[in-house]
């Protein structure tokens, strides 16, 4: 099979992880909002939010609202989510 003229795009699937999906979707919600991750001054502010919500998550544990597994749990979806704005920024 031969390429057709003017054709030379790459139109195999895009494989996409879990992290990049989900990196696609918060910037996409953000982009509803009018603003990007790859603004400096939105990912400072993403990535400050994240930090108030992972003490919030943490108080909890404290408090015995959650327990260890659930806290590590959460834990590392907020891990996953402070590489978000590097994803964003290199598509």
């Amino acid at each position: 099979m031969t390429t057709p003229p003017g054709d030379s795009q790459d139109h195999t699937p895009r494989q996409h992880s879990p992290l990049a999906e989900f990196a696609e979707t918060i910037e996409m919600s953000l982009n509803e909002a009018g603003q990007s991750l790859t603004n400096p001054d939105t990912a400072t502010t993403f990535l400050r939010t994240l930090d108030v919500f992972q003490r919030t998550v943490q108080g909890h544990h404290a408090q015995g609202v959650i327990d260890d597994a659930q806290l590590r749990e959460i834990e590392a979806t907020i891990e996953g989510m402070r590489q978000v704005p590097g994803l964003v920024a290199t598509r």
